[in-house]
């Protein structure tokens, strides 16, 4: 038995092994990260642009909510991409993984509670506000955790987004 908790200590990745792999992230899969991630931006800008050029009501208030339950739906995403990292990364302390856990939860949450504001533009500032949020949390987690850099870089790129377009529909309801 001792002899198993030597193996299973020595094959655990050191912390800098760790960072290295952490910080990197393959061509291919940084590739399929950027066009998911690039592609989860289309029911946006679609809804977005839906909502503010359609001369159909029913149209545009089926777009607003299509956009209000998305936002939702990928507020939530964002948490649970750390609920993923504090399963997988068994280097985490446990104070780390509790947080992350406890985190993980949060946008879910929050995201829900928006939705049941009363249509009009603070809905939207609030998203949108939520989203920022989150992208700061996540590069203070990144930078502390060593999170792949590509994969910052485009939190931030796409919470950018998604954000203006979430303030361009809190202007359509001023």
């Amino acid at each position: 038995m001792e002899r198993l908790k030597c193996i299973e200590i020595r094959s655990r990745p050191t912390e800098a092994v760790r960072i290295q792999r952490m910080n990197s992230l393959t061509l291919e899969a940084l590739r399929t990260v950027r066009q998911l991630g690039y592609g989860g931006l289309l029911p946006f800008i679609a809804l977005t642009a839906l909502s503010f050029y359609s001369d159909n009501s029913v149209l545009q208030d089926f777009a607003r909510e299509g956009l209000a339950l998305y936002a939702v739906a990928i507020l939530s995403f964002v948490g649970a991409v750390s609920w993923g990292i504090a399963l997988a990364d068994q280097s985490l302390q446990p104070d780390q993984q509790r947080r992350l856990f406890v985190y993980s939860v949060l946008p879910s949450l929050v995201a829900w509670l928006i939705w049941f504001f009363p249509e009009g533009a603070m809905r939207w500032v609030a998203f949108a506000a939520l989203t920022f949020v989150l992208y700061l949390i996540d590069l203070k987690h990144g930078q502390q955790l060593g999170w792949p850099k590509g994969w910052l870089s485009l939190r931030l790129h796409l919470s950018a987004t998604v954000g203006l377009l979430l303030m361009l529909a809190a202007v359509g309801h001023l």
